[in-house]
Formats: C-alpha cells, sequence, structure tokens
C-alpha cells in the first residue's frame, strides 16, 4: 500500500525558502510603491490656480449649514486647518490678512479634521467656540468627519492651507504653510490685486 505525502493542518503554512520569500518581498516593494504613489497623487490634488472649488457643504460653529456657493460675488480668504494642534498658525494667517488686504475682502475658515466617534458635533463646536473669536462662528465650519479636507485633496498636516478665491469661486493661489512665507505674501496680493 502506498503512502500519500503528508498533507499540512489547515493552520500550518508551508513555504519554499528562497522562492516564497523572494515572492513576498517583491510583493511587499510593489505594495510599498502604489501606496507612495497614491500619497503623492493625494498630496498633489490640491485645488489649483484657475480651477473652480469644488462645492463643499458643512455647519458653522452656531451649528447652521453653509455651502461654498456662499463664497461667490467676492474674494476670499478661505483658511483650511487639518489637524485640530495647528489653530495658532491659522490665526497668525488671519491677522496678517487683516493687515494687508482689504476689509472687502471676506475670510473664511474650515475645521476639517477626523475627530473621534465618540465626540459629538456640539461637544467639538464648543470646544472650537473657545478658540475662535465670536464675530467669527458663522465663518468658521466644522468638519468633524474630515470630508472636507479630502474632498479638497488636503492632506493632514499642523500647518494650514491658505486658498485665495476670486469673486466667480476661482482659485487664484494656494498655499500650504505659515503666514510669513514669500509664498504666503504672494497669495495676499492676489487677494489685494485687480
Amino acid at each position: 500500500m502506498a503512502t500519500s505525502p503528508a498533507r499540512p493542518r489547515a493552520t500550518e503554512v508551508v513555504m519554499e525558502p528562497r522562492q516564497s520569500r523572494g515572492s513576498v518581498r517583491r510583493g511587499l516593494r510593489a505594495s510599498c510603491l502604489l501606496a507612495s504613489l497614491l500619497v503623492a497623487s493625494l498630496a498633489g490634488a490640491a485645488p489649483k490656480p484657475g480651477e473652480a472649488l469644488p462645492e463643499l457643504s458643512s455647519q458653522d460653529l452656531e451649528g447652521k449649514t453653509h455651502r461654498s456657493q456662499e463664497w461667490r460675488g467676492r474674494r476670499t480668504l478661505l483658511v483650511v486647518l487639518t489637524d485640530k494642534d495647528g489653530g495658532e498658525e491659522m490665526r497668525r494667517w488671519f491677522d496678517t490678512a487683516a493687515t494687508q488686504v482689504p476689509d472687502s475682502v471676506h475670510r473664511a475658515s474650515v475645521l476639517t479634521f477626523k475627530v473621534p466617534f465618540f465626540v459629538s458635533a456640539d461637544s467639538a463646536r464648543e470646544r472650537a467656540k473657545k478658540k475662535v473669536p465670536e464675530a467669527f462662528w458663522t465663518d468658521t465650519w466644522l468638519d468633524k468627519s474630515g470630508d472636507v479636507g479630502k474632498s479638497l485633496g488636503l492632506a493632514s498636516s499642523r500647518e494650514p492651507y491658505a486658498i485665495a478665491l476670486d469673486e466667480r469661486g476661482q482659485v487664484l493661489a494656494v498655499v500650504h504653510g505659515n503666514a510669513d512665507s514669500p509664498e504666503a505674501r504672494a497669495l495676499l496680493e492676489k487677494l489685494s490685486g485687480p
């Protein structure tokens, strides 16, 4: 009676020493390359000058729903915060704008980052109200799911994104960084120009 080769149990993993390890390494390399390309494409997906800002919708700090169409008809400085710890740099953008752009330029902000599911929108709004001056509550949107940032193609970062919009809602300039950079000065000049 012939004996058949022993079969591995369901919980055992059988690997051929060199061939399978090489395949695993190649698979890991390919996965890493694909992941880095995906991250690079997402990071480069921020709105570009000349493009229309995508349609956005969120609630302000008072709980009222707004749409990005409201920004049309006037130039707008939109500062988007994608990390809960970037508030000081966001404030610096608005302080700098107060001295460099006309009062006719509308200022708006979006706080868009993933908040744990157990933190209610009301609780997140109350926390934000403690840091945002009351005069700006209706122009500060809170998106606790992070979806607005995703739809704008913005990666999570402690540095805010500043977006200059013209009267038609077209992007004039985008800066990811602090308000005292040369790029920031150029963005603010575009808001002041014709």
